[in-house]
């Protein structure tokens, strides 16, 4: 039987162990895998509670969309829904709602593109006398509904 030198069996027991983990290692990856774990908690919590925050903005888009819907007809002379468009005539200016993909906007005089209110997937105007009943659901299903008054007496719908 042949004998190896002491110093090439040091050559291979120093190669052997290069190949291993030692505790420290593991202890290291470890504690990188938790810190990444604490982190990401907060994060699927802010992402699976966005759509209640989606929802809250919704309604506040809504409240905005009625003050300013009802104020201008109130001070409107004349209201027509045509074509699934409520037109308001307030002086020399005609002011279009009307649903454009998936948001109203509102035109003045057939110019123009102001967004009043987003993600909405269905939007209806009714006239009723001298008021208009405007039904929205949003694009989550939940319906929204508002009827604006006119002071002014308009003329009767033919």
């Amino acid at each position: 039987m042949r004998e190896i030198p002491f110093f090439q069996e040091q050559k291979f027991v120093k190669y052997r162990n290069e190949k291993a983990f030692t505790l420290l290692e593991v202890l290291f990856a470890f504690s990188v895998f938790m810190t990444i774990i604490f982190f990401m908690a907060p994060v699927f919590h802010i992402v699976l509670n966005n759509k209640d925050s989606n929802g809250r903005l919704q309604e506040m888009e809504w409240d905005v969309f009625c003050s300013q819907i009802k104020k201008e007809i109130r001070i409107s002379s004349k209201a027509e829904v045509v074509s699934g468009r409520l037109v308001l005539t307030n002086n020399n200016e005609s002011i279009t709602y009307e649903k454009y993909g998936s948001n109203i906007r509102r035109r003045v005089n057939s110019s123009g593109h102001e967004t009043l209110l987003q993600n909405v997937s269905s939007v209806t105007f009714t006239r009723v006398n001298n008021s208009i009943k405007i039904i929205v659901k949003d694009v989550w299903g939940k319906e929204y509904n508002v009827v604006g008054h006119s002071y002014i007496q308009w003329f009767p719908v033919i």
